[in-house]
């Protein structure tokens, strides 16, 4: 499962998440990743999207980085790599990612 928003895409195998970013580096611009198996997850939180304000999926992933990426390319948002910030028309598929994440965690 593949979902692209907010310069940020954020990919699922079934076995491990990959969130990568836009960034400032250089003439063209780079991605940076990170990619996390599913056992590393201890917890998924999803604000929707309201009126104004763009939906957020955050991962706690244990052992992972939370400094915040300072250089996104311009339409990125300032955040870690274990957060992905999404518009409304991708609210069905972040929906469906979850239930499939949170189904893959082990217990």
């Amino acid at each position: 499962m593949y979902i692209y928003a907010r310069r940020r895409s954020l990919a699922f195998s079934g076995k491990q998440v990959t969130i990568k970013a836009a960034i400032k580096d250089g003439l063209f611009g780079a991605n940076k990743r990170h990619s996390f198996a599913v056992s590393r997850i201890s917890g998924v939180s999803n604000t929707e999207p309201g009126a104004f304000s763009p939906g957020c999926l955050k991962f706690k992933v244990t052992g992972a980085s939370t400094a915040v990426l300072e250089n996104p390319a311009a339409g990125g948002d300032k955040a870690d790599l274990c957060t992905f910030y999404y518009s409304s028309s991708d609210k069905k598929k972040v929906r469906q990612l979850v239930e499939a994440i949170k189904a893959a965690i082990p217990k």
